[in-house]
């Protein structure tokens, strides 16, 4: 193949050894653990790491099932939430209802977040390398599986126990839930504001990373033909997006929801968007195709309180009026089959921006940092994001090697 292509016997093999030098042995792991006596920790992390084992893909699935059925389940394994705002009037009139949160929403950002990870040995910085398995703590200190932030750092005090964000794995979930739903107050309606519809959390998810202009689906950063996200592929996306793709790419840690999007035509070219009618988008930049909405599957997850619908795959979808038609997502166009829920390849993006909200809704107000949770950095930190950590030297040496070949070659004549 080499000789057909005019490359000499000597140049493949060149080529051949640098691609050697460019494969890694294994791909490093990715557990930061910034603690507060770490001598690298300068965002003011307060909170030590807990030692402690990463529960199990089954008891991480049963912790959010918990979760989503809000405080009423959880108890004191939790912070305190307050109600959320239901109904716009279309057709159901505004009223207050206990929280609950779709369980597939939960599981996706703590799988943007930190992978389903609160526990894990570390590998970063130099002075917690080789400790035993303990808290997750992300370089501005984010904590634990939902990477909990706002009330994390030294003169700070949350509305909930940072040191139970730290140790337990229920609590810290439970958290990001009560950040979650202070989004969502925070926020416009999208369709009718259903607590139960996954697709109206659309923009409390965008501002659960803060509402920017990078997490705007409109900014010419991103592919304006870019398709549903998936994590096994990367690539640019808003944040938003990469939830949202998780949902539908899982890796088979729970069931599939081929979840709608909104029309990038009502979003606008703001740091937030305005309200928004229902999604119904076949992906972030096709409304050619269509999707229904979809009911949890989560029981107590129903802004009525019944038991779980369906939704994702063969499901039934939200019809739009406040009922369940139990029935759509069959003709599901996207039907990619399960990928591995690894970490994106993104140069990361910020929390640099918070809307204005009540005090009581804990508010990230100096998110000035270039980390969208874990798995929001650049590619060399993260695991399936591109070129691994140290790569790109090998590239070069890899490079070079192919080029000093290459010249000495007999008979070539020097073109440099």
């Amino acid at each position: 193949m080499s000789r057909r292509l005019g490359i000499p016997a000597a140049v493949a093999a060149a080529a051949l050894a640098a691609a050697t030098l460019v494969a890694p042995a294994a791909r490093a792991a990715y557990c930061p653990c910034y603690t507060a006596s770490s001598a690298y920790n300068d965002r003011g992390c307060a909170i030590e790491a807990v030692p402690g084992a990463n529960p199990s893909v089954a008891e991480w699935n049963a912790i959010f099932d918990q979760i989503a059925r809000g405080p009423s389940a959880w108890g004191d394994a939790g912070p305190p939430v307050r109600d959320l705002g239901q109904g716009c009037g279309r057709p159901e009139a505004p009223r207050e209802v206990p929280a609950s949160f779709p369980c597939e929403l939960l599981k996706a950002i703590a799988m943007q977040e930190s992978g389903w990870q609160q526990f894990c040995a570390p590998d970063r910085p130099m002075d917690q390398q080789g400790q035993s398995s303990r808290t997750i703590i992300s370089f501005d200190c984010g904590y634990g599986v939902s990477q909990i932030t706002s009330g994390m750092r030294e003169g700070e005090s949350p509305a909930f126990d940072p040191r139970r964000v730290a140790a337990d794995p229920i609590y810290n979930a439970a958290t990001g839930a009560h950040i979650l739903a202070a989004k969502w107050r925070a926020t416009r309606c999208v369709g009718d504001r259903q607590p139960a519809v996954i697709e109206h959390w659309y923009s409390a998810v965008w501002a659960y990373n803060g509402l920017s202009y990078v997490n705007n689906p409109n900014n010419p950063n991103f592919d304006p033909g870019r398709g549903v996200y998936d994590p096994a592929i990367g690539g640019a996306a808003p944040y938003q997006e990469r939830v949202f793709g998780r949902l539908e790419h899982t890796g088979e840690r729970w069931a599939r929801t081929a979840v709608a999007y909104p029309n990038p035509g009502e979003i606008g070219g703001d740091r937030a968007p305005a309200e928004l009618s229902d999604p119904r988008c076949a992906s972030p930049t096709d409304c050619t195709r269509t999707r229904p909405l979809h009911v949890s599957r989560c029981a107590g997850a129903r802004g009525d309180g019944g038991a779980g619908g369906g939704g994702g795959e063969g499901a039934g979808g939200w019809d739009g009026s406040g009922g369940w038609n139990g029935a759509g997502g069959a003709d599901d166009p996207w039907d990619d089959g399960p990928s591995v829920g690894e970490a994106p390849a993104t140069t990361g993006s910020g929390r640099s921006e918070a809307p204005t909200w009540h005090e009581e809704d804990e508010v990230d107000r100096d998110r000035a940092s270039t980390s969208v949770g874990l798995y929001g950095r650049c590619t060399c930190d993260v695991p399936g994001g591109g070129a691994p950590a140290g790569a790109t030297p090998w590239l070069a040496l890899g490079a070079a090697a192919l080029m000093a070949a290459w010249r000495r070659l007999p008979g070539r004549r020097r073109t440099d």
